[in-house]
């Protein structure tokens, strides 16, 4: 029996769009891989029943299925029609008669040749069934593509990644020109699995894909290669994406920490935290900035500047022992340092341990 998507779901032809639905659900719950975990040919066997009611559900695309399969048949018999006439040129001539063996010589058949239109004839022939194989490879591929990838959606949305991931990669098999699909596995490599390398392979495929990459796509490699220690090219990456979209104000965050922490670049990144801190008011990563920043003007010497900044930091969050640890430092360059003092015994009293250091140097 040929395998097709009739088969596949144990229908016939003519099965109706109710009988279709009853077969799908029968199938998918004995062969769904949260009933099978770690069962590879069950997974795969589910992944050709939703590809196969995806099709035959629709009017349009079952009827497109048909009349392929139908062309497909019809292939099919012209090439056992040709295969049988090109076969009879090499039977034998029926048995010649008594008086035929013994008393006339028999004329020599001739094979016949192929003349120069036969060959251009059979030429055209397997021309066509090849651009036709062709044709109808791209289509499929292209459909199965597009089901896996609405699938993956589908299973994202339920909180099911390790799925999603599943049908994605099947979607880019099909598809490997299918730039959202790159794009959507990278995420989840990103911000579920943290593979931070498998998420920058596939955000450099979806870039080399498209032709205007948006804004979004360069802060999300410039945050993967920050992860992975590559502080230039994220830094680089980052300014990319502000270049592409100048309302992406979270990457002044981003770019500002890195030109921090690891790239000592203090002005460059008092100008990031400044621009952030512009169109940020209040919330955990305004106080994070808001720290950055106070940092960054300690490192260039501008104490009264970060004095300031850690205080905006504490008249909103009053319990940060980090900042008050950071504040009596500024306050000792400063030579405040009965006021440094008190400011590290309420960094101690808050549970920040590295303000006993200070108090030990400083205050005893």
């Amino acid at each position: 029996m040929e395998q097709n998507f009739y088969t596949i779901l144990g229908i016939s032809s003519s099965a109706t769009t109710h009988e279709i639905k009853l077969a799908y659900k029968k199938l998918a719950l004995q062969y769904h891989p949260d009933r099978n975990p770690g069962d590879a040919q069950s997974e795969e066997r589910f992944k050709l029943v939703n590809t196969a009611y995806q099709t035959l559900s629709d009017a349009g695309k079952r009827a497109i299925y048909d009349m392929k399969l139908q062309i497909l048949r019809e292939q099919s018999h012209i090439l056992q029609q040709q295969a049988y006439q090109n076969a009879r040129y090499y039977q034998t001539r029926p048995p010649a008669s008594v008086s035929e063996r013994h008393y006339r010589n028999i004329p020599r058949q001739q094979k016949r040749r192929f003349s120069r239109k036969d060959w251009y004839i059979t030429v055209a022939f397997v021309g066509g069934i090849l651009l036709f194989s062709f044709l109808l490879k791209v289509t499929m591929d292209y459909i199965s593509g597009e089901e896996n990838y609405k699938s993956a959606l589908t299973f994202m949305a339920e909180g099911k990644y390790s799925s999603a991931h599943s049908f994605l990669t099947d979607a880019i098999h099909f598809q490997p020109d299918h730039a959202e699909a790159y794009l959507t596995r990278a995420s989840i490599e990103m911000n579920v699995y943290e593979n931070y390398e498998a998420a920058v392979r596939d955000l450099n495929q979806a870039i080399a894909l498209q032709e205007n990459v948006a804004g979004e796509t360069y802060f999300m490699r410039g945050k993967c290669l920050s992860k992975l220690s590559r502080y230039k090219m994220a830094e680089r990456d980052f300014s990319q994406a502000l270049q592409k979209d100048s309302t992406l104000h979270a990457v002044y965050l981003q770019r500002g920490e890195v030109r921090l922490f690891y790239l000592k670049e203090y002005k460059s990144a008092i100008e990031d935290l400044t621009k952030y801190l512009k169109h940020n008011k209040g919330g955990e990563a305004w106080a994070t900035a808001l720290t950055y920043r106070g940092f960054g003007y300690y490192k260039i010497g501008a104490y009264a500047l970060s004095e300031t900044d850690y205080k905006r930091v504490l008249a909103a969050d009053a319990n940060n022992g980090r900042v008050y640890y950071l504040l009596g430092r500024t306050e000792l360059e400063q030579e405040l340092n009965d006021t440094a003092c008190e400011h590290f015994v309420e960094a101690y009293r808050l549970g920040y341990s590295a303000a006993m250091l200070e108090m030990r140097a400083n205050c005893l």
